[in-house]
């Protein structure tokens, strides 16, 4: 994997241009850039435990909101190292006791800490971009939407196998064959998203990809709250 965001994303773009369905001999699997093959491929069981009906995922935030809300506001003055950390295991955790399983307490964390550290240095990066969140929190569903797909968390998802052929981008990949996708690489599709390598907040983006479901609704929820607070906090 480079070793840089930009490198990654360079990498990522040739992958889609040139190599959409690209062989790696170190992984022994095929990896997978473009937005609609990868999203085919997240539809393949990769084997790992069921995530909960996504309505029981909506009322375990809905009580894990206060602690999240407090977790961020303890933690105003704190660096963005530490600001993302704290608060993600906060969200974390809360989530995890509040649903009552342990599954997707990694994944959530995981995902929820690179989420806070991704937005925080894309904002430091984008200041007009900050600004217009800072000024209009109302923005907040839609910049976390766009963040998330901007500079994706977990940027490549649990491999899976190929339970029968699969086509992809006009390859056959046979039954048995495992399969990477890359998210981060899909969700800067610019097929999917033209201008796809400018963050635009106003964008308003629809599907964009995750590597766990789960984890990416508690990034959501823990972003709406924490970013326009910890945006303000650092401008006094």
């Amino acid at each position: 994997m480079p070793s840089s965001t930009a490198e990654r994303h360079e990498r990522f773009r040739y992958l889609r241009e040139r190599s959409p369905v690209h062989f790696d001999a170190d992984i022994g699997g095929w990896c997978i850039s473009r937005y609609d093959d990868v999203r085919t491929v997240l539809g393949v069981d990769a084997g790992g435990p069921q995530p909960p009906p996504k309505r029981a995922i909506a009322r375990a935030l809905k009580v894990a909101r206060p602690a999240i809300t407090m977790s961020t506001v303890e933690l105003l003055d704190a660096d963005d190292a530490t600001f993302a950390q704290s608060v993600a295991a906060t969200a974390a955790e809360a989530f995890t006791l509040t649903h009552g399983v342990e599954a997707f307490a990694a994944s959530a964390l995981a995902t929820t800490r690179g989420f806070l550290a991704n937005a925080l240095r894309a904002l430091h990066e984008h200041p007009g971009q900050a600004a217009l969140l800072r000024a209009d929190p109302d923005l907040a569903a839609d910049a976390v939407e766009e963040l998330l797909r901007f500079d994706t968390p977990v940027p490549v998802a649990p491999a899976r196998r190929t339970p029968r052929p699969i086509v992809l981008s006009g390859r056959t990949v046979e039954a048995g064959e495992v399969l990477v996708p890359l998210v981060a690489a899909a969700n800067r599709c610019t097929v999917r998203y033209p201008g796809a390598d400018r963050l635009d907040l106003r964008r308003r983006p629809t599907g964009v990809l995750s590597s766990c479901g789960t984890g990416a609704a508690i990034a959501r929820l823990t972003g709406e709250i924490a970013l326009v607070r910890r945006l303000r906090a650092t401008a006094r």
